[in-house]
């Protein structure tokens, strides 16, 4: 079986401004059957998790900058 993303993967929607979904990068934590991801939203203090479809979503195509602290 093959999933369209990887644990840890950071991903985007792919259209967050006609769907109304956050614009901002999120971590894939959890990967389930029947097309969905779950996914936690990178930064501003925010752990909240959300299922999500996995076709709606998109790799972050930036590349991201680890902080040394």
């Amino acid at each position: 079986m093959s999933f369209k993303f990887k644990l840890g993967e950071i991903v985007v929607p792919s259209m967050p401004l006609e769907m109304r979904w956050p614009g901002g990068p999120s971590k894939v934590t959890a990967i389930q059957l029947g097309g969905y991801i779950q996914i936690e939203p990178i930064g501003a203090g925010m752990h909240r998790r959300q299922q999500v479809k996995a076709k709606d979503y998109e790799r972050f195509k930036e590349e991201t900058v680890k902080s040394n602290n």
